[in-house]
């Protein structure tokens, strides 16, 4: 009888014991803040990026008081220079920590640049230098939110964090010298085309349209579940949190209303079906296990929406549109920070697995970004592996257990 109880105690400890592997390979993916001991070919994309457009937009922007008249044009160029300058100096001291090595020439295609400008002066100086850092800019837009929501090496993170902060505050002074051609508002590969001045219709596009009812509805589910987290969250950072998203998110709302009446589009008023069962999902849990669901749940939610906000931003030629999207732009940003400073946020919600529609759609119009897979399939995939080896290892020993039990019998 005693040799029976300590089979089954031996059972029951080995089963325990498995059972925690289990739940370490499922939930135990690495913080997001967490330093990751390798970089990604798309960081490193990133970082050689930002250091080509670097190399060209500082010595035109540095030149723009001597070749413009125009007071807002200056400034623009004043801002600009000093925005990626400090960036260049901040990019090669990550790139030195991070062992990659980034490119000192200027390109050849860029020297063109450089040179076609400094043969430009007054007027055609400035509608040429607005349109073409424009479209620059927002093409580094897109590329520096997917890589803010994606990567999980956290230097890679705080570069893109910065970089995006400065490069809405830099396109919002461009574009407020009205000299940006509309081609500055396309996301192509080649240089932008410095065109007549055209005038825009009223009419709203699709895809505005479509980024006033994804914010509507990304609020409409946030606000409350921060809400109730900010009551009954267990950790005091978590609900400080959740308190100022759900603050945050009445700006937002008001945001996207003022746009939606100024452009006669109707706004839905419930959440989406998959949004709502994120909210039950939270409600539903209490303690420590609501802390963990409320700051995952948030973060994937916001890092899968903050690229298509981004291309809306970019692209967009509505001022109302733009004025939402800018909102929301920074408020995503400001939330996946204070979301991943509660350190419960894992690498696997830093995106949810599905996209909203409105980003693959238009996909074909963004510059190309290496991309890895999402961080979510990833970790899940690889925690899947791992439980199907864990389990068949328990199952074995577990016979294995039992069989010498019974045979010592």
């Amino acid at each position: 009888m005693r040799h029976r109880l300590g089979t089954v105690g031996q059972r029951a400890a080995l089963v325990i014991t498995l059972s925690a592997v289990f739940l370490g390979a499922f939930l135990g993916a690495i913080p997001a803040n967490a330093q990751s001991a390798e970089l990604q070919p798309a960081d490193r994309s990133f970082l050689v990026s930002l250091r080509q457009a670097n190399s060209w937009l500082v010595p035109i922007s540095k030149e723009v008081p001597t070749r413009s008249t125009n007071a807002g044009v200056i400034a623009a160029g004043q801002e600009i220079f000093e925005g990626h300058s400090r960036l260049d100096v901040d990019l090669l001291k990550f790139a030195g920590d991070l062992g990659v090595v980034l490119p000192n020439d200027v390109s050849t295609e860029h020297q063109a640049l450089i040179d076609e400008m400094a043969d430009r002066t007054g007027e055609n100086h400035d509608r040429a230098y607005a349109t073409i850092v424009r479209q620059t800019q927002g093409g580094l837009l897109v590329m520096t939110t997917q890589t803010r929501a994606t990567t999980q090496n956290a230097t890679i993170r705080a570069l893109a964090h910065q970089t995006a902060q400065m490069l809405v505050r830099t396109m919002t002074v461009l574009e407020d010298t009205g000299f940006a051609d509309p081609s500055a508002f396309e996301l192509v590969t080649s240089k932008a085309q410095v065109n007549a001045v055209r005038v825009v219709g009223q009419n709203v596009e699709p895809s505005d349209r479509e980024l006033l009812v994804l914010l509507a509805q990304h609020s409409l589910w946030q606000k409350p579940a921060s809400r109730e987290s900010s009551d009954r969250a267990r950790d005091a950072k978590v609900r400080k949190v959740a308190g100022q998203l759900a603050a945050e998110h009445t700006q937002l709302s008001q945001a996207v209303a003022d746009a939606a009446r100024r452009l006669g589009v109707e706004l839905p008023a419930e959440p989406t079906t998959e949004q709502r069962s994120w909210a039950n999902a939270i409600s539903s849990s209490s303690g420590d296990e609501l802390d963990r669901m409320y700051a995952n749940l948030s973060r994937a939610a916001d890092g899968t929406l903050i690229t298509q906000v981004a291309h809306s931003r970019t692209t967009t030629r509505n001022v109302a549109a733009r004025t939402a999207a800018q909102t929301g732009l920074t408020l995503l940003l400001k939330h996946m920070q204070l979301l991943e400073g509660t350190g419960l946020v894992k690498s696997n919600s830093l995106q949810m697995t599905d996209v909203p529609a409105i980003t693959r759609a238009q996909s074909n119009t963004s510059p190309p970004v290496q991309q890895e897979g999402s961080g979510l399939n990833i970790a899940f995939l690889s925690g899947i592996a791992v439980l199907v080896v864990a389990a068949a290892g328990s199952l074995w020993l577990v016979r294995a257990i039992g069989h010498h039990g019974e045979h010592r019998r």
